[in-house]
């Protein structure tokens, strides 16, 4: 393996589990949590939440999707690499299409049935991202 190569497969690692722990935590407690706001501080503790774990996810997910298609760039035909990039589709789609809506709708107060639909919805996110943090460890360990 190059050292370019191992390099990008690191640091492919390293920010798949770091994503992958922030997203059980927002699974297991932020987002079920929200049921527990009081409905009169929901709007401004929700502002609050969405922009300081938006500064947080954001540059990772964006970060996460360069250094994967960079790996799958540069290991070429390899399957590892181009499932890891379906997992981080389907995370991108996952969130765009059905997380971040949902957040809209929270924008203007607290309806519980939009936050058991966060969750639930969150749960393709969090399959994806823990199956990738495997996999990409997985593909690292076979190219020993």
């Amino acid at each position: 393996m190059s050292s370019l190569l191992s390099h990008l497969t690191i640091f492919n690692i390293a920010i798949s589990w770091g994503l992958l722990l922030l997203i059980w935590l927002v699974q297991i407690i932020i987002y079920p949590g929200l049921s527990r706001i009081p409905s009169n501080d929901f709007v401004n503790y929700h502002s609050w939440y969405v922009v300081r774990i938006s500064a947080i996810v954001l540059p990772l997910m964006i970060g996460e999707a360069i250094i994967t298609i960079a790996w799958a760039v540069w290991a070429k035909v390899s399957i590892y690499a181009a499932v890891a990039v379906g997992f981080v589709v389907i995370i991108w789609l996952s969130t765009f299409l059905l997380q971040v809506p949902i957040h809209k709708k929270l924008r203007s107060g607290k309806e519980d049935s939009h936050i058991k639909r966060l969750v639930a919805t969150n749960w393709i996110r969090t399959i994806a991202w823990s199956l990738k943090a495997v996999w990409v460890t997985v593909a690292a360990v076979q190219s020993i």
